[in-house]
């Protein structure tokens, strides 16, 4: 595992620690068209999730899809009264058994391009406070900087 990976998962376990989670994924998105997976994941009950394609073009399925589609993040938990049938349409809730979930896009410092997603969800049916929403957002930029440089590395 390369330095950037490793600090990818530090960064995960400390993100799923301060919002109290039980799964995170990350999936880089190199570039703006065709399709991409979840690459990394901590707190998993299964390796279905890298299965699961990511469409950056089009309408993506889910809480996934609607990030890319809006460019800001979105949660979907109990304070959305829809969320039963909302969770049909997320396939990572699905695989991992989530009752509630945030997806963030990750953004790179030098062009605005989203270039990565991060999902975070928990099993139990408890929504994300705010508090849990800020420390995410606070240390999103880390994140995207892992991302930006494993984007880097690939390319050359």
């Amino acid at each position: 595992m390369a330095i950037s990976e490793v600090n990818i998962v530090g960064e995960l376990e400390l993100l799923r620690n301060l919002t109290s989670s039980d799964f995170i994924a990350l999936a880089p998105l190199p570039d703006d068209t065709g399709r991409s997976y979840w690459k990394y994941a901590v707190g998993n009950r299964n390796d279905r999730y890298q299965q699961m394609v990511i469409k950056k073009v089009g309408l993506g399925l889910g809480l996934a899809g609607a990030v890319l589609r809006l460019g800001r993040w979105a949660k979907l938990d109990d304070t959305n009264p829809r969320i039963n049938q909302e969770r049909l349409h997320c396939p990572v809730m699905l695989a991992e058994r989530l009752q509630s979930a945030v997806a963030f896009p990750l953004v790179a410092s030098s062009s605005q391009r989203i270039i990565g997603l991060l999902y975070i969800g928990k099993r139990e049916q408890t929504g994300f406070d705010a508090s849990e929403i800020e420390a995410v957002l606070e240390r999103i930029h880390t994140v995207a900087s892992f991302i930006e440089d494993i984007i880097k590395e690939t390319a050359t």
